[in-house]
Parts: structure tokens; C-alpha cells; sequence
């Protein structure tokens, strides 16, 4: 049987900064999507104009949320290597979104509970 690997804090840092890189990309995608949008509701007649609108704001959350989340890991990479550990209190504290900032420091505390 083979031993379990050791979870070092340079192997959570570069895991948190792979999932931040990831969603960088992700916000990147969802411009994109939100730029397709925009060109669609362009084209799009009159009376179908707020269903797109209702998408291109849903993208809008969806890059916002996911942007959250990009600065949340950034946050714990840079502070895991500090002898203090995670800082979760200073990354939660990135999340401009109050909801998404609430959520997870519920979830967080539960889990901590």
C-alpha cells in the first residue's frame, strides 16, 4: 500500500493559485459570452430584448461571483506562506459581493464548528 502523499503549504498555495489562474479564465470567457450577448440583443427586435437583457445580467453575476472567488484564493495563497497560516477573515474580506462573502463565511464556520 502506498503512503498518502504529504500535503505541504507549498503544494496549497500553488493548488490555490492553479484554481485562481482557472478562474481568471473562466471571467474571461463569461466577457466574452457577455460581449456575445450584447451583439445578440443588437440584433434582437424589440419585444425580445428583455429576455437577453435577464441573460446578459446572469453573466454579468456569473463573472462578478466567479471574480469573488479569483480574489478569495489569490488572498489565502499570498497569505499561507506568512507565519500566521490562512488569513481567511483578510480574504473573505476581497469579496465585494456581500452575498457571496456571507455565504462563504457561513459555510466556513460551520465547517469550522
Amino acid at each position: 500500500m502506498s503512503a498518502t502523499p504529504q500535503i505541504t503549504t507549498d503544494t496549497v498555495s500553488a493548488i490555490l493559485k492553479a484554481l485562481t489562474a482557472e478562474m481568471a479564465i473562466a471571467s474571461q470567457s463569461c466577457c466574452h459570452l457577455d460581449d456575445a450577448l450584447g451583439r445578440i440583443l443588437e440584433a434582437t427586435p424589440p419585444e425580445g430584448r428583455m429576455a437577453v437583457m435577464q441573460e446578459l445580467h446572469t453573466v454579468d453575476m456569473l463573472a462578478q461571483r466567479i471574480t469573488a472567488m479569483a480574489d478569495f484564493t489569490h488572498k489565502l495563497s499570498q497569505t499561507l506562506g506568512q507565519d500566521t497560516g490562512l488569513d481567511v477573515n483578510a480574504a473573505l474580506a476581497t469579496i465585494t459581493l456581500g452575498e457571496v462573502a456571507e455565504r462563504m463565511r457561513a459555510s466556513i464556520e460551520t465547517a469550522a464548528a
